[in-house]
């Protein structure tokens, strides 16, 4: 075979890639990237958050508010009841759930100085028209269940916001020296 005829050493032509070809694949991860964060933070929003002690309180408030307007006393006297008694275990760090309304009026903090500071009185009398209307069975008026319950939302709100500091710890440098 003439080696001049032979056509084995010729190449073909050599290709040169379109330039879009790599702008092209960084849009594409992009475009993929904001995709999955999208798609994440939706599925994110879909499920419910934790809620708070306060704002698990204000909603449990809100349906017996709804159950005064109708009138439906044991069942608001169940909700506040137990709204209120959880935010006062909230409060003094102990389980109050168990204790009758006379055990609590007995407790330490029921009684003066430290009642003062949680308002004992107005919860205790409140925790006394539950029970009537949860044990005794009384049919208590719409509109003294509404005012009931605007009382019981006070309580609540005032019992889960931080206790009150003493005007002498107001600062951590109370007590020192300057030097």
């Amino acid at each position: 075979m003439n080696p001049a005829l032979d056509i084995r050493d010729i190449r073909g032509p050599i290709t040169i890639p379109p330039w879009w070809h790599w702008p092209l694949a960084i849009a594409l991860a992009v475009l993929a990237a904001t995709t999955i964060v999208l798609v994440l933070r939706w599925w994110r929003s879909r499920s419910p958050r934790a809620l708070s002690p306060l704002e698990r309180a204000r909603q449990a408030l809100t349906t017996a508010e709804a159950l005064a307007r109708e009138g439906r006393s044991r069942e608001w006297a169940e909700i506040v009841a137990e709204t209120t008694r959880g935010a006062l275990a909230a409060r003094l760090g102990t389980d109050v759930l168990p204790q009758t309304t006379a055990e609590l009026s007995q407790a330490p903090w029921a009684k003066p100085p430290a009642s003062d500071d949680l308002d004992a009185t107005r919860l205790l009398a409140l925790l006394e028209t539950c029970d009537l209307a949860r044990f005794a069975k009384a049919r208590l008026d719409a509109d003294a269940l509404v005012a009931s319950t605007t009382q019981a939302r006070e309580l609540t709100e005032h019992l889960f916001a931080p206790p009150a500091r003493p005007a002498g710890d107001a600062s951590p440098l109370a007590g020192t020296v300057p030097s």
